[in-house]
């Protein structure tokens, strides 16, 4: 104590700082020597982080392409009047659903059947007309022509009554195949002319989803083969592949597809989006979560693992499906010790110290990596 009081006050305010500045920096001093443990022994070595792997071996799965589509009906049909009148009565309204032959609407036949009644008289008159000059013309007084021309009036008048039964006929509008009365845009007392539309009916079942396949994609389908469709809301339609383009679209360089699927319950509405799954070739892959996927140094896709000497690796690799959630991917050994956690913190050829999914004890990269972080 005598010494210290011997010191000059600045002389210990330094030596004073120099101490806090080392437990500062070190956090040791003052602090009694710890015998190690026979755990530290075990400890991860100085530099080396801990990441968890999980063993994973490839399984056949079905490579598929994933398109995006939209629903549309196989047939949709404009219907349009064949014959000009005043619409007289409509029996079908907007979004009814209606069978083949069923009535839509009726236009007024106004003097059609007038007329039809007197070509039928000129066709009864041409009738007798024909039998006299072919009686005459066997007791050889008349000629082949008079024969030939009383027979050609003969037909005239049948075309004519046929020609006036179809225009009559043609004045009551039918649905051309079981569908949906989609839009009707007439009312009674519309004046149609040949051609105007009437309505559209629309085939509810079944109904298709196109989408647009890449070159790629084009030489693994064939018609008929399986497919499916997930909704907008979710559900998934099964269905066939029904056509397949066999030129490619000039902008896009793709070809339409198309799958046939039910539409019994007749909820599918034509226009909405989807997404076609096609099956393509079965290959080996494995099925990994989503979030292990990583990227190298150069942007490569890939996964890391651990080898048998703690080495990290990193392979690149192609996705072949996307489901519930899991990720198949191919272009892998078939045995790996995947990274599940901790990925980000290490790059290939790095040397880990690793511990399973199951072993809850194990450090993790992420925690090693905020231990060795300074203290705010």
């Amino acid at each position: 104590m005598k010494r210290l009081r011997n010191l000059h006050p600045a002389w210990i305010a330094a030596a004073i700082a120099a101490a806090v500045a080392l437990w500062m920096a070190t956090g040791q001093v003052g602090e009694e020597p710890r015998p190690q443990s026979k755990t530290d022994e075990s400890a991860p070595e100085p530099g080396r982080v801990s990441v968890q792997v999980r063993e994973s071996e490839a399984e056949p799965v079905m490579r598929e392409a994933r398109l995006s589509g939209r629903t549309a009906p196989v047939r949709a049909v404009t219907v349009r009047a064949r014959t000009q009148g005043r619409v007289a009565e409509i029996a079908a309204e907007r979004g009814a659903r209606v069978s083949e032959g069923e009535v839509i609407a009726r236009l007024d036949p106004d003097d059609r059947r007038s007329q039809l009644a007197e070509a039928r008289a000129t066709l009864e008159q041409r009738r007798l007309q024909f039998q006299a000059a072919e009686s005459m013309q066997a007791k050889g007084y008349q000629t082949e022509v008079d024969l030939a021309q009383a027979r050609a009036n003969l037909d005239a008048a049948r075309a004519a009554v046929e020609r006036i039964r179809t225009d009559i006929d043609h004045t009551t509008i039918r649905a051309p195949f079981d569908g949906v009365l989609d839009t009707r845009p007439v009312e009674v007392g519309d004046v149609l002319a040949v051609g105007d539309t009437v309505g559209r009916v629309i085939q509810q079942d079944p109904f298709i989803v196109y989408g647009n396949a890449p070159e790629d994609v084009v030489p693994y389908l064939e018609e008929g083969q399986p497919g499916s469709a997930e909704l907008i809301s979710g559900k998934t339609r099964e269905g066939k592949v029904r056509y397949i383009a066999s030129e490619a679209d000039e902008a896009t360089r793709t070809f339409r597809v198309e799958l046939k699927v039910d539409n019994l319950d007749g909820r599918l509405i034509a226009g909405a989006s989807a997404e076609l799954r096609l099956p393509l070739e079965e290959v080996t892959a494995h099925a990994v979560e989503p979030a292990i996927l990583t990227l190298d140094e150069d942007g490569v896709f890939g996964v890391k693992s651990v080898t048998d000497d703690g080495t990290v690796r990193f392979h690149a690799a192609d996705i072949v499906r996307n489901r519930d959630g899991r990720v198949w991917l191919s272009g892998l050994p078939e045995r790996l010790r995947l990274i599940t956690v901790g990925q980000g913190f290490v790059r290939a050829g790095d040397a880990v110290d690793t511990g399973t999914e199951d072993d809850n004890d194990a450090p993790t990269a992420a925690a090693a990596a905020e231990a060795e972080s300074p203290a705010p």
